[in-house]
């Protein structure tokens, strides 16, 4: 990607003569299946997915209606992923341009802000989890290490912070080097996390006796709790990917064609996320019976081993899983969104360094740890990216009946100008939405539809929208007869 300034745009441009944004040539397209493949390989392999679906061992579910759960919800994932992917591959333009369709030049800025928040949300996050990979590295290495711990620094120990800084770097320096960087790490960093899941589905099955005894634990939930357990349980599991099914765009406007992106993602994402869940929760299972409680992130169970070598080389696989989802995922995110706010001054490259300082502010050393915490930022997220994918795809598939025109995404007038580049009927659904969505956590009465978050925001954004840009259509055409 380019790393100087855009050209001076003419007034009525909106970011064409910025390459990141740009609608790529199909020279430029040329991400293959293996490509898909390696990078969902590395996006389903981060450990927030591995811990959410864990957690689902510890808040008392059989292994059967986890695994239940985690197929349920990542089959709808994929569905909406691969409907939204058509428009990237298609159009050659990422997800702050597309989403213009439906919002208007100007209010598209508001869901494009807010992606950008999340991205650089879940960057802080996962460059805090990198660092607990690499203070066990360090933990291991020097053993005075830990008594920096002693010494506070805003708010963590010392011994946190210096891994902490040691990750961040990681991370920008794979970020300053453009998306096709992101590419080449994924094709071997992606699978590289498989040799750690294996083998603590190995220590598992040896610490229990075999897997009959793994998966045939009884549930412990109260039989009245099963199904509102189990949707907010997807509503948690879908807010791990629920930004990337509102973007894929990003990713699948380099794709060397629609065949390609669709095998790719056909094998990288439902094959993987069953494969890599299922072994979370076999290892959640064997940690149960080997240390009497239910550990859900890896590294822990590493640490109890007190190995050095074990130590080591698991951590190291964590880094390199989270750093492979991260830069995939939310640096790119990142970038296309900031770029997007200020297409004249900013470039991928730069927008991506903004996003790494910006992770900082997050503070995720204070508050990750509290389960709970994450539980609520997971519905959230959900409920407030819910109503914009639902808007995306009911525009593309339903309004426009799979037609964009690329050229006025660009541009202040024409079918995408609205008023003043503000579509009323977008803005009014994503209210509605989001307000439906997170209901259940303002009103007790109404506790029970918090379940359904994501599904509710989708719902009522794509329904309101259709609604709503149908009315207006009737209105005009009255005015006009």
């Amino acid at each position: 990607m380019s790393q100087t300034t855009a050209p001076a745009a003419p007034p009525g441009d909106l970011g064409r003569s910025n390459p990141d944004l740009a609608p790529l040539p199909p020279a430029r397209r040329t991400w293959t299946w293996w490509n898909y493949s390696t990078i969902w390989m590395g996006i389903v392999h981060n450990i927030v997915a591995w811990q959410v679906a864990a957690n689902l061992i510890a808040i008392g579910m059989s292994f059967w209606q986890a695994l239940g759960c985690v197929c349920t919800a990542y089959g709808v994932a994929f569905a909406a992923i691969l409907a939204n992917s058509v428009l990237g591959a298609r159009y050659g333009v990422p997800f702050p341009v597309l989403i213009r369709a439906p919002f208007g030049w100007a209010a598209a800025q508001i869901p494009v802000f807010l992606r950008a928040f999340v991205a650089i949300f879940w960057f802080a996050v996962h460059i805090y989890i990198g660092s607990k990979a690499i203070g066990t590295i360090l933990a291991v290495a020097l053993p005075g290490y830990r008594n920096l711990e002693q010494v506070h620094v805003l708010g963590m120990g010392a011994d946190v912070a210096v891994a902490f800084v040691i990750c961040w770097l990681v991370h920008a320096y794979i970020v300053r080097h453009g998306v096709e960087t992101v590419r080449r790490y994924e094709t071997w960093a992606g699978p590289s996390i498989m040799v750690l899941a294996v083998a603590l589905v190995i220590w598992a099955a040896s610490v229990a006796g075999g897997f009959g005894p793994l998966v045939s634990g009884h549930a412990t939930l109260a039989p009245g709790s099963f199904w509102p357990t189990f949707f907010l349980s997807m509503t948690a599991l879908l807010g791990t990917v629920s930004t990337l099914v509102l973007n894929i765009a990003d990713m699948t406007r380099f794709a060397r064609s629609q065949r390609d992106q669709a095998i790719g993602q056909g094998l990288g994402f439902p094959i993987m996320f069953f494969l890599f869940s299922a072994m979370g929760l076999l290892a959640a299972e064997g940690s149960r019976v080997a240390f009497g409680t239910v550990i859900t992130n890896p590294i822990d169970i590493l640490t109890r081993f007190d190995h050095p070598v074990i130590a080591v080389l698991g951590a190291a696989c964590v880094l390199v899983a989270t750093a492979s989802v991260n830069v995939a995922t939310n640096g790119v995110s990142a970038g296309f969104d900031l770029t997007n706010l200020a297409p004249r001054v900013l470039s991928f490259r730069r927008s991506g360094t903004i996003a790494v300082v910006a992770a900082v502010v997050f503070a995720p050393w204070l508050w990750y740890d509290e389960s709970s915490v994450i539980t609520v930022i997971l519905g959230a997220i959900g409920a407030t990216m819910g109503p914009v994918t639902g808007i995306l795809l009911a525009d593309f598939y339903l309004v426009r009946r799979r037609r964009y025109d690329v050229d006025a995404l660009y541009t202040r007038t024409g079918p995408y100008a609205y008023r003043h580049g503000w579509n009323p009927v977008a803005l009014a659904a994503f209210a509605a939405g989001v307000v439906v969505a997170l209901i259940g956590l303002a009103v007790p009465a109404l506790s029970a539809l918090y379940s359904y978050n994501w599904f509710l925001g989708v719902a009522v954004g794509a329904v309101v929208y259709v609604g709503g840009t149908a009315l207006t259509r009737s209105a005009n055409l009255t005015r006009a007869g």
